[in-house]
């Protein structure tokens, strides 16, 4: 028998795989190149801007979801992210 998720279990899920795209170096991940992101590539000295933009490319195929900002935390950079219109954070520690 299946167990059904909710929206918070399923929006969970979400923001996990968002966490794992986010923390993954970009071009590093066989067979899909396209998969992960260019964030600590930069190290310590990204700017918020470059983080949002570096973040958006790497969830573009995720679908549903969409960061919508990103702000310094003590050991990384915070991420606000709309997951069908519903809202969560994300850290990515640098």
């Amino acid at each position: 028998m299946k167990r059904k998720i909710n929206e918070n279990e399923q929006l969970f899920e979400i923001l996990q795989s968002c966490v794992l795209v986010l923390n993954c170096p970009r071009l590093k991940h066989y067979p899909n190149k396209n998969f992960g992101s260019n964030l600590k590539a930069q190290g310590n000295d990204i700017t918020v801007k470059l983080a949002l933009d570096y973040a958006r490319q790497a969830v573009k195929e995720l679908d549903g979801v969409f960061i919508k900002s990103a702000g310094y935390c003590d050991d990384g950079i915070i991420f606000d992210v709309l997951v069908n219109n519903e809202e969560g954070e994300v850290t990515v520690k640098l």
